[in-house]
């Protein structure tokens, strides 16, 4: 989280003069959305899209791509504390099945979504902490990324941003 808000503070200057601070909240969502994107993969392929099966690897680097987004986003809301969660939730969420049906996982998947656009467009903090919860369920539990592999990709993504 530090990481986050240490990397957009980075930038806000410049880019709350060319955009305003609501326009820099809408770039978070946008790009958050995108980010989404690039990690999740519908279980069945209709021949509609080019893109090919993600690795471990890069599912992991562009998960953590949607949590720096996520994270993000808590900071400029000021919604931070949302982001902590006390032990007993913590593994009650590492507990929960993972999602084994296509039909599931996309209702995951759009969930995540819907819950963030309803935070960004009623400021309302519950919707974050449904959509939060969700996405490390996602994560953790559905794509099979441990604490480790999702703290090593956020260290390299950080150090490529920041240049170090």
């Amino acid at each position: 989280l530090q990481d986050a808000i240490y990397f957009d503070n980075q930038l806000i200057d410049k880019r709350d003069l060319m955009l305003g601070p609501e326009g820099h909240l809408r770039e978070i969502m946008v790009r958050l959305d995108q980010a989404l994107a690039a990690c999740y993969q519908p279980q069945f392929d209709y021949g509609l899209t080019t893109k090919s099966e993600l690795s471990h690897d890069n599912e992991i680097k562009d998960y953590v791509v949607a949590l720096q987004w996520m994270l993000i986003f808590s900071a400029r809301k000021q919604w931070t504390h949302l982001v902590v969660m006390k032990k007993a939730d913590y593994q009650r969420l590492l507990d929960a099945k993972a999602s084994d049906k296509a039909t599931i996982a996309d209702q995951q998947y759009l969930a995540i979504k819907q819950f963030m656009f309803s935070a960004y467009s009623t400021h309302q903090q519950e919707y974050y902490r449904h959509a939060w919860h969700l996405f490390l369920k996602w994560g953790l539990v559905d794509l099979k990324i441990s604490e480790e592999e999702i703290m090593k990709a956020h260290d390299q993504l950080v150090d490529s941003l920041l240049g170090e």
